[in-house]
């Protein structure tokens, strides 16, 4: 049975807070109260050219949070990391007690993850960080959907392992990960996850599923973290911009449905034009989120993002949103077409008038 001599659990919470941060005014807002530090991007294990990050995160140290839960304490550290493109991820960092097993580990997050009030300072915390740093921000939002993640990391057992993986065949780690407690997993389900299983060194593992993830690192490196930390911020602005473009073509379908076609009213052009103008912002947010972090190559980190965004769906959501976007074009395309059709008539009708009127004094005198 492995024992746990150095670990922690990682509860993440991540919330679009607001558009286009500007990060060196946000350090400036905070200095007078805080003490930020600029966190850069690096990569320990990597080639820093495998993994570009267009603008590094801001890092807050927010202070302690405890409570109780059956009858038990628990303390974490807060840290904030604020992303340019409008998030904010706050990492709950706990220890887990030295000589813990994996069957303790387990108890031990489920308490955490049960703790609904988790939540609710998360949420609270944001806003109060937002409202601290609205000045540095284009746009102030406050989404309800959030991001929640759960993140074993052990840089050490009592053990020694020649091969980091061997665990998975002592010990039901398919079962933390999925916060199984009552019932016994299939074969499948099992397979499914370990099937996922990343190494780089053989004292070292990752395994990484949609909501969860465990990863052993001697090194005491959090790059793994890091970076399944940004694929969350990442794909949390895919989710809010998909619902954005969801709540444009239903305003726009219901003024098309709601209005009479008229040439007279401005009412249609001033839609078409603002398809076409949130077409253009919103193409351009959403490929500065998809660009910014590229990877380069085959290394590990590399591998590491691919398998997160593969795990977080990140091509559907990308697909959902190029179609609406084009939903979008399409509709402004069709408007403006429409509209410049029916005046082009209503100009044709009206020289076809004109050039009557002039012939009917022509007309009368050849009568007479």
């Amino acid at each position: 049975m492995y024992k746990i001599q150095k670990g922690r659990v990682l509860i993440y919470r991540v919330f679009d807070i607001g558009e286009e941060i500007n990060l060196e005014k946000v350090s400036q807002i905070l200095t007078d109260v805080a003490a930020p530090s600029r966190s850069k991007f690096t990569l320990k294990k990597s080639d820093r050219q495998a993994v570009i990050v267009s603008n590094d995160p801001l890092t807050v140290n927010l202070g302690n949070y405890r409570f109780t839960a059956n009858g038990k304490e628990y303390t974490s550290e807060i840290s904030a990391k604020v992303w340019d493109f409008g998030t904010l991820s706050l990492t709950f960092d706990f220890l887990i007690p030295e000589g813990f097993t994996i069957t303790q580990l387990k108890e031990f997050s489920s308490a955490i993850q049960d703790y609904e009030d988790l939540d609710v300072y998360a949420r609270s915390k944001s806003r109060e960080f937002a409202q601290q740093i609205q000045s540095a921000m284009a746009k102030v939002n406050e989404w309800e959907v959030y991001e929640d993640y759960i993140l074993y990391y052990i840089e050490k057992f009592t053990q020694d392992f020649e091969d980091a993986s061997d665990i998975l065949k002592q010990e039901d780690i398919a079962a933390l990960i999925l916060n199984e407690e009552k019932n016994t997993l299939s074969p499948q389900s099992i397979e499914r996850i370990y099937d996922s299983k990343l190494q780089y060194y053989k004292n070292d593992l990752a395994l990484i599923d949609w909501n969860s993830a465990f990863v052993i690192e001697p090194s005491g490196s959090l790059d793994i973290p890091d970076v399944i930390e940004f694929a969350m911020n990442q794909l949390l602005e895919m989710r809010y911009y998909d619902d954005l473009l969801d709540k444009k073509l239903r305003e726009i379908y219901s003024a098309i449905e709601l209005k009479n076609m008229s040439i007279f009213s401005s009412r249609y052009n001033e839609i078409a034009l603002g398809a076409g103008q949130n077409y253009i912002e919103i193409a351009e947010i959403v490929e500065s989120v998809e660009n910014s972090l590229k990877v380069i190559g085959d290394l590990y980190h590399s591998t590491v993002f691919r398998s997160a965004s593969k795990k977080f769906r990140f091509a559907d959501w990308q697909t959902s949103i190029d179609n609406k976007l084009k939903n979008l074009a399409d509709i402004s395309a069709l408007l403006l077409d429409n509209i410049n059709n029916r005046k082009s008539h209503i100009l044709e009708l009206t020289i076809i008038a004109l050039i009557s009127v002039e012939l009917i004094p022509l007309l009368h005198n050849l009568l007479r």
